[in-house]
């Protein structure tokens, strides 16, 4: 009896299809998003062009994994490590450019434009005219030009995000692919080659997709509480009739946020049951009936915006938390 994550092949199979028509970078950031990075890779590996991490230390777990197309989608320090695992670069200064060449990597230049995100990328007219001079003295091809937008859910906002875009990139004398991130951009019509494809393949963030991943636990233990007695830390459920308790091997350390204490519902053999009490490092508690015993099944989370919601904050923390589920990661149809 463990905990385990679930990731359901057939719904990220489904996710992926839906984006078909563009090239896709797969983001698996952050151990995908949560979801498992080897898991991931090796079950999208045939059917996407390419993948993205954030630094080379992800890309050297993504590198084992595949020969495609590793693209650094962020800030380059450690240029040898990308010479040595073949990796592509984003570049939004002089310095890095240089760099990048003086280390042979030439060929696995992609030029990173700002057009509002304010994080990454160069936003001067200036500046990219003096990326351009360098790109045609030394010869360089660029991969692809590259943005993010910030904000695709305004349609107005991200249009102004893309007439920027265009302007910038007319200061550089050369027609490369065209890599967009956020899958929120994929029904806007623009013209671009290849998508970032970061939360709407594990089902969030857009609409019609399906969730991937659900996290299952199971019942370590049974107690019987009297009236007026408490359950979990800091007195935070007192018992308000005589009933039966279950402990589920799942907390804080393993990323069920300790700020859902009481909030969120579970369900055990078919039947939903409330969690009470504050949330443990490493367990919390459900209120149950006489039906539940040692070792039944749990499902603790099936969609983290529910999770998200409840939390104040976005899906991409509460999926990312997971990272840290103690228990294994199985690949199911």
């Amino acid at each position: 009896m463990k905990n385990f994550k679930v990731i359901n092949r057939e719904n990220l199979l489904y996710n992926l299809e839906h984006f078909s028509g563009k090239k896709i970078i797969a983001m698996v950031k952050a151990n995908a998003y949560g979801h498992g990075l080897k898991e991931i890779v090796c079950t999208i590996e045939n059917k996407v062009d390419g993948f993205g991490v954030v630094n080379t230390d992800e890309a050297r777990q993504v590198r084992k994994l595949t020969d495609k197309k590793i693209l650094v989608c962020s800030k380059v320090d450690d240029f040898r490590t990308c010479k040595n695992l073949d990796l592509d670069i984003l570049i939004d200064d002089e310095v890095d450019l240089l760099r990048a060449i003086s280390f042979g990597l030439e060929k696995k230049i992609n030029l990173n434009i700002n057009c509002g995100m304010n994080r990454f990328g160069v936003k001067s007219e200036l500046a990219l005219q003096g990326l351009n001079r360098i790109l045609e003295e030394k010869n360089i091809k660029l991969q692809s030009i590259c943005t993010h937008f910030p904000r695709t859910e305004s349609r107005s906002y991200t249009r102004k995000n893309y007439e920027r875009f265009l302007l910038l990139k007319s200061k550089i004398s050369q027609n490369p692919q065209i890599c967009f991130g956020g899958s929120g951009i994929f029904d806007y019509g623009f013209d671009y080659d290849f998508l970032r494809l970061g939360l709407g393949l594990y089902g969030y963030g857009y609409k019609n997709l399906r969730k991937v991943m659900s996290i299952y636990s199971h019942v370590s233990k049974i107690l019987f509480a009297k009236k007026g007695e408490y359950i979990g830390y800091g007195k935070k459920f007192c018992v308000l009739k005589d009933g039966f308790f279950a402990v589920v091997p799942v907390g804080y350390g393993d990323g069920l946020r300790r700020a859902l204490s009481g909030k969120f519902d579970v369900k055990i053999n078919q039947k939903v049951f409330c969690s009470v009490g504050n949330i443990c490092m490493d367990a919390f508690f459900v209120e149950v009936d006489n039906s539940v015993k040692v070792g039944d099944e749990v499902e603790v989370m099936c969609d983290a915006e529910i999770f998200a919601k409840e939390c104040g904050t976005i899906s991409y923390e509460i999926l990312t938390g997971f990272s840290n589920l103690r228990g294994k990661t199985i690949v199911k149809d």
